[in-house]
């Protein structure tokens, strides 16, 4: 494993955070909170102690448990995708161009909400990853929206308004 090395919950992973597992100590339930399938292992660094390759014996341990997995090279993220220009969700835009797909918008709102709010927002973002159908993401945002005013603020709202919710798919 190295630094590159992008990992993904497994179901095992979210049924342990679900279920507070014994075995699944604060630093390991941190580092499982905030593993999304998109950011290389040396992405959660400085979360881990900050010095580099830090994050890698943590991540070994979640892998030994069978709570994360390596995805393999070919579907890694390269880069961020770019972003959606202003003009694609100003009105009378294209829905068709502006909507994700359901499994890029519900991990798009989960990665939000973890970098937004931490592991404070992690039963938030396991109901998100739960979803199964576009009504599901959809009914989610009022208590969304709720739950980033609670912990954050008006502005973290706004942010989310304007980079999230345009994007989400319609059912």
């Amino acid at each position: 494993m190295d630094k590159h090395t992008v990992f993904a919950k497994t179901d095992a992973g979210r049924e342990a955070l679900a279920q507070r597992a014994p075995g699944l100590l604060p630093r390991l339930r941190s580092l499982l909170i905030m593993v999304d399938g998109q950011r290389p292992a040396a992405a959660f660094d400085a979360a881990s102690g900050g010095a580099e390759g830090a994050a890698l014996p943590l991540l070994e341990q979640l892998l030994a448990q069978g709570w994360v997995r390596a995805l393999e090279p070919e579907r890694q993220p390269d880069a961020p995708p770019p972003p959606v220009p202003a003009s694609a969700s100003a009105p009378g835009a294209s829905d068709a161009l502006a909507a994700w797909p359901l499994p890029d918008a519900r991990r798009r709102v989960a990665r939000f909400i973890n970098d937004q709010l931490g592991p404070m927002g992690e039963a938030m973002a396991l109901k998100v990853e739960a979803c199964r159908q576009e009504a599901d993401l959809r009914a989610l945002v009022p208590r969304i929206r709720e739950v980033l005013l609670n912990y954050r603020n008006s502005a973290t709202v706004a942010r989310f308004d304007a980079d999230i919710a345009p994007h989400l798919p319609t059912a």
